[in-house]
């Protein structure tokens, strides 16, 4: 009869809980309404345009003063038409809404603007050589020899050296594990070797 009655109040629980629930999920839209407003209707839309490098599918966006990798830049507008000055020169002028220009090595000041007075100045912009691996220092060190390296291993003799590394360590390993053997069988002998006397 105990075990009749709790089952009871636990599917009595259980179906209060439910009604309580189905009913939060009704009621919830009336007690607390959501309003959403609709953005402003501009007829002109906004011109908006960025220019990155590319280096070893690292990227890296053109700001001011920045330090970017790569010579190739490429430019991403909405505007109808976008024209850009490096250094007070005109060098690219595009309608396509994407275009890519090489830069050369070293500090630029870049102006994007458009027919809209729409204009962005990047000044100091620092373009560095499209490398991000250790080539790039590898080839710095080797031509400038700043860090008191003489003369470079090449690889056969740095080789060699492995093998008679491995070589020594080997002869080193079995001269311990021989000994270590042999004194452990001489002190066996020594506490179990008894003699016989005869007269």
């Amino acid at each position: 009869m105990e075990k009749e009655a709790k089952i009871k109040n636990k599917i009595h629980g259980l179906a209060v809980a439910h009604l309580w629930l189905i009913l939060g999920v009704i009621l919830l839209p009336l007690i607390s309404p959501t309003t959403t407003a609709e953005p402003p209707y501009s007829e002109t839309k906004e011109c908006i345009a960025y220019g990155y490098t590319e280096s070893n599918r690292h990227f890296f966006l053109i700001n001011e003063n920045s330090l970017v990798f790569g010579t190739n830049v490429t430019f991403e507008h909405n505007c109808e038409s976008l024209q850009l000055n490096i250094n007070n020169n005109i060098s690219a002028f595009d309608q396509t809404g994407k275009f890519t220009i090489i830069l050369e090595v070293g500090f630029q000041n870049l102006t994007i603007t458009n027919n809209e007075n729409y204009t962005r100045n990047y000044s100091n912009v620092q373009v560095l050589p499209d490398r991000l691996t250790w080539e790039f220092e590898y080839y710095e060190w080797e031509g400038r020899n700043d860090f008191g390296v003489d003369e470079l291993i090449s690889l056969t003799s740095s080789e060699a050296r492995e093998n008679w590394a491995s070589i020594l360590s080997i002869v080193v390993v079995f001269s311990l594990v021989t000994m270590v053997y042999w004194h452990l069988i001489n002190s066996y002998i020594d506490r179990n070797y008894c003699e016989e006397v005869k007269k």
